[in-house]
């Protein structure tokens, strides 16, 4: 799919959500029960139905050199953010910009973005690449985000466990003992499994948009909320190029590792925000971050893709 295509698609796949939730198609809790269908069930599918086939010893190193680098960009973004957040006083909009340089759309628009760049088996090296991103993900939202002083109660080792074992994370280790035994599932059953697993990217494009749409636009275009955006979007993504091209390792495993950057900052940050920090600067804020990302990815993904060469 060429650059152009693929903006042209992610607008419009963007604008179909918003025009959903703005026409009252879909109401205001649509989003929240959509996206437990998406990562309860339809993604687990199209995780499973990605890792079918016979196991190659390339691959299995492919595998062992992505969670690599998804430390590396674990590292580097969390480094980044924690010094933007002392810089900034340790304020909301530091721990918002720390949480934003952390995390992108890695579910919702990084799958359906990966599938048409990369095809099935780049969706089958994200899902590896995101297992160590998904499990820090979980276990530090409410640290990230959370003003010094104010907790909301201990979580237990088995609350801990739950958010770690996710249905995408199980759905990744079902995938690898399929994966390494040579195991198939029966015929009618592998069948719904790649039917239910294909409706992932299309309803989380559809997703982000229907999620923009509960944004009042007017009210959160403002300047001061596109710096983060377009850190996010241009300048990390290009940190990250210019340093994989430095890593002895195949175009297709760093060229994923960058496409990861180059997504908008994770949709979860206004919930997490609104349920977090009791400021209502930030619930606003992390909201118009969230919203001016995500629209700027539609064109900024394509950009990345197009100088990568994909």
């Amino acid at each position: 799919m060429t650059a152009g295509m693929l903006s042209l698609e992610l607008l419009l796949m963007i604008g179909a959500g918003i025009f959903a939730r703005k026409s009252h198609i879909v109401g205001p809790h649509f989003n929240e029960e959509l996206a437990s269908l998406i990562t309860k069930l339809a993604l687990p599918c199209l995780i499973v139905d990605s890792m079918r086939g016979t196991a190659s010893l390339s691959e299995l190193q492919n595998c062992g050199i992505l969670l690599v680098l998804a430390l590396v960009t674990l590292g580097i973004e969390l480094l980044l953010g924690q010094g933007t957040y002392l810089l900034a006083g340790r304020t909301s909009s530091g721990r918002i910009f720390r949480f934003g340089m952390t995390y992108t759309n890695f579910t919702f628009m990084g799958i359906p973005v990966v599938e048409a760049l990369f095809g099935s088996q780049g969706v089958f090296y994200f899902v590896v690449f995101l297992v160590p991103i998904r499990i820090v993900y979980y276990s530090t939202a409410k640290l990230m985000l959370s003003p010094p002083g104010i907790t909301h109660g201990k979580q237990t080792f088995l609350q801990h466990l739950r958010g770690w074992l996710s249905p995408p994370v199980v759905a990744v280790l079902v995938g690898l003992v399929l994966y390494l035994t040579g195991w198939h599932l029966p015929t009618v059953l592998d069948d719904v499994v790649h039917s239910v697993g294909s409706i992932c990217s299309p309803l989380g494009m559809l997703l982000c948009g229907i999620s923009l749409g509960e944004y009042p636009f007017r009210q959160l275009l403002r300047r001061k909320y596109l710096l983060l955006p377009l850190v996010r979007d241009l300048a990390l993504p290009g940190l990250l190029l210019l340093l994989t091209r430095l890593l002895p390792v195949e175009n297709q495993l760093s060229n994923l590792m960058v496409i990861y950057a180059a997504l908008p900052i994770s949709s979860m940050m206004a919930a997490f925000t609104l349920q977090y920090d009791p400021a209502p600067e930030a619930h606003f804020e992390s909201a118009g971050v969230v919203l001016l990302s995500t629209l700027l990815s539609a064109l900024t993904i394509p950009l990345w893709a197009w100088v990568m060469g994909l």
